[in-house]
């Protein structure tokens, strides 16, 4: 740790911007903590909303069919934002272990595939009832919708599956547990490891490099 802070200082990092950069950071992680407890209050009672009136209340067609399907992709992703919230204010240190690390970052990515394979669909869906109104008012169904529907989810699932497989968990010598992408599967981390990743986090001035920190 002393021949990580000498070649620190060797670099010349100033300590008056280092603190005012600890600053900022913090305050971007307390705007972003409030920000996505906003997002989350909001998103479930909305979401669960209209999941609640598209699913069992609506007669079933083919937008209720789209917007049912939208609001489930975002109700996922914003049920799961309390364990973002929990993390950034823990100081990015993750306590619920290594299953919830992989369904975090997987739910969060499977919200992004399926919303934009929704909103493509629903794109082209409008384009063709325009451009081929006859054809889309003989074949257009809530049936083929909700096919169509059900494929966009299995192709969002497949690419969102491998952070099931490379997200982990590593506790540093801090006794800070990180949730990270360990793309080469593998726990053997040494001594130097940790000092590249910490001269890294410094220069480059990353706030989510917690783990050797």
């Amino acid at each position: 740790l002393q021949l990580v802070i000498v070649n620190v200082t060797g670099l010349g990092v100033d300590l008056g911007e280092e603190e005012e950069g600890s600053a900022t950071s913090l305050a971007m992680h307390i705007l972003s903590m409030v920000v996505y407890s906003i997002a989350c209050l909001l998103g479930v009672s909305g979401n669960g909303l209209v999941i609640w009136i598209a699913g069992f209340k609506m007669k079933k067609t083919v937008n209720s069919i789209w917007f049912l399907n939208l609001a489930i992709a975002d109700f996922i992703f914003t049920f799961f934002l309390p364990l973002s919230i929990t993390y950034t204010a823990l100081g990015f240190h993750w306590p619920f272990g290594k299953l919830l690390c992989k369904l975090n970052s997987t739910m969060a990515f499977l919200n992004m595939f399926a919303s934009v394979f929704l909103l493509t669909v629903i794109s082209m869906d409008r384009c063709i009832s325009v451009a081929f109104p006859i054809w889309s008012h003989n074949h257009r169904s809530p049936e083929l919708a909700a096919r169509i529907a059900l494929g966009t989810w299995g192709l969002a699932v497949l690419l969102s599956s491998p952070y099931l497989v490379f997200r982990d968990t590593l506790v540093s010598s801090r006794n800070v547990t990180s949730c990270y992408n360990n793309f080469a599967l593998s726990d053997d981390y040494t001594s130097e490891d940790e000092i590249r990743v910490f001269l890294w986090c410094i220069m480059s001035d990353s706030s989510h490099c917690q783990l050797v920190r």
